[in-house]
């Protein structure tokens, strides 16, 4: 192959796949062996590999928040992190810091979740950011929960404010609300 153009490139959502580990074994020795003697396809690999370690750097660092299935916490404890963790049910507020040592902070959000397909979560209340809506977010039904990682580093950073969180069941009838939380942040213990 041509180091400079590509006769069948390899498309960037089988590049995630593999670089995930999602391919089955054949499909994988393809693509691998395609990469080695594919110079834009290497290229294109290698810029996902890059954002993928800048994405977890940045998380790592507490410098971005997500929602996460509640399996993924484990794994943090067993790589030595330390989580502040608030649990609150629909309707419900808590008062919530963070301390000097915590490098995560985990919000609980219960909510009646047997049923759902699909969970919205709209964020509300956080200093100088607009109205956020993260939508078809992971939510495990089993445990009535999602679990919502706030950056720390941002965290540490804020004044005291209260930021309000709303799960949304959505189907094809529209949305319902399953719970409004609301979370009264102090500043940095």
């Amino acid at each position: 192959m041509s180091a400079r153009a590509c006769r069948q490139p390899i498309g960037f959502d089988t590049l995630v796949e593999r670089w995930l580990g999602e391919l089955d074994a054949e499909r994988t020795l393809q693509v691998d062996e395609h990469l080695l003697g594919c110079e834009p396809c290497g290229a294109q690999m290698d810029e996902i590999i890059a954002l993928g370690e800048g994405v977890r750097r940045a998380f790592i660092a507490g410098q971005v928040g997500t929602v996460v299935g509640a399996g993924f916490l484990p794994r943090l404890v067993e790589r030595g992190l330390r989580l502040r963790e608030y649990r609150v049910g629909p309707q419900g507020s808590v008062n919530c810091s963070i301390g000097p040592d915590d490098d995560m902070v985990i919000s609980r959000l219960s909510a009646p979740l047997s049923g759902i397909e699909r969970v919205d979560l709209v964020r509300v209340g956080v200093p100088g950011a607009p109205e956020v809506r993260a939508a078809d977010i992971p939510f495990d039904a089993a445990s009535g929960e999602v679990v919502f990682i706030l950056p720390a580093a941002r965290l540490r950073e804020m004044p005291s404010y209260v930021e309000r969180m709303r799960l949304f069941a959505v189907d094809a009838d529209g949305e319902r609300l399953l719970g409004d939380y609301t979370f009264n942040h102090h500043g940095a213990d």
